[in-house]
C-alpha cells in the first residue's frame, strides 16, 4: 500500500463500532444519499467501499442485488459479520486498481465517503464507467471542497491537497480535497454526465442533537453528493 493512500485497517473497530449512530453519518450524509437513490430493486448494485456494509444492509432491504468492495479486510470482516446469513458479495479489492468484474456487471454503484481518501481516483472513475451498463447510474458523496478549506485552509485551492485529521470516535485519518472544477472535470474525463448534484443540510434530528455543528454546516455544507450518468463519446 503506497504512503500517500490511508487505510481504514488502522481504525476499523473504532469506526465500525460508531459510525452507524454517528451524527454525521446516521442524520446528514446517509439520508441525504438515500434520497437521491434511484429505485434498486431487482438491479445489481456495487457498494464502492462498503466498510462495514451499512449500505449494503439498506440496499438488501430495497431488493438489491449487491456486491460490496473496500480494500480494508478488517472492515470487511465487520461486513460480513452485519450481512451474516444474507446475501451479499463482499471482496477486499483496491479502487485504485482494475476491479474485478466484467464490462456492464452492475446497473447501478454507489460510493458513499470513499473516494476522498484517494490522492488520484481516476482509475477508480473510469473503472466504475466500465462496469456499469450503458443506462446505469452512479451515486457518490465526498467532502465538500469549500468546507474543507474553511476549516483546514489551502496553499492553493486549485490543487489536490492532503489533509490530516482525525474522528474523534474513531482515530486519525488522512484525505484529500478536490476543487469543485476538479471533481466535475475529473468525471467528464471519465465518461459520465452529472444529473443532479446536492449540497444538503442535515436533518431536523442533527440539528436537535448538535445546534452548534448545524449552524456551522447550514453556512459551509461538509458534503457534496452527486449522481451521474455514463455519456457516449
Amino acid at each position: 500500500m503506497s504512503k500517500d493512500y490511508f487505510s481504514y485497517d488502522t481504525i476499523a473497530d473504532g469506526y465500525a463500532a460508531g459510525v452507524e449512530h454517528a451524527p454525521y453519518n446516521a442524520l446528514y450524509e446517509r439520508p441525504a444519499m438515500l434520497a437521491m437513490l434511484p429505485p434498486v430493486d431487482g438491479l445489481r448494485v456495487l457498494d464502492a467501499g462498503c466498510g462495514s456494509g451499512l449500505y449494503c444492509a439498506l440496499l438488501l432491504d430495497r431488493g438489491a442485488r449487491v456486491t460490496g468492495v473496500d480494500e480494508s479486510a478488517r472492515m470487511l470482516d465487520h461486513a460480513h459479520r452485519r450481512l451474516a446469513g444474507r446475501d451479499a458479495d463482499l471482496r477486499v479489492a483496491d479502487l485504485r486498481e482494475p476491479l474485478p468484474f466484467a464490462d456492464g456487471s452492475f446497473d447501478g454503484i454507489i460510493s458513499p465517503l470513499a473516494l476522498h481518501y484517494m490522492p488520484d481516483w481516476s482509475m477508480a472513475l473510469a473503472e466504475f464507467r466500465r462496469v456499469l451498463v450503458p443506462d446505469g447510474w452512479l451515486l457518490l458523496s465526498t467532502h465538500h471542497p469549500a468546507s474543507d478549506v474553511t476549516n483546514f485552509g489551502t496553499e492553493r485551492y486549485s490543487r489536490v491537497e492532503a489533509i490530516e485529521d482525525t474522528i474523534d470516535w474513531a482515530g486519525p485519518i488522512r484525505f484529500y480535497r478536490r476543487p469543485m472544477s476538479r471533481i466535475v472535470n475529473d468525471l467528464a474525463q471519465a465518461g459520465f454526465a452529472i444529473e443532479r448534484m446536492e449540497e444538503a443540510e442535515p436533518t431536523e434530528a442533527f440539528r436537535a442533537l448538535k445546534p452548534d455543528s448545524y449552524a456551522r454546516v447550514i453556512v459551509h455544507p461538509a458534503f457534496l453528493f452527486i449522481r451521474a450518468r455514463p455519456w457516449i463519446r
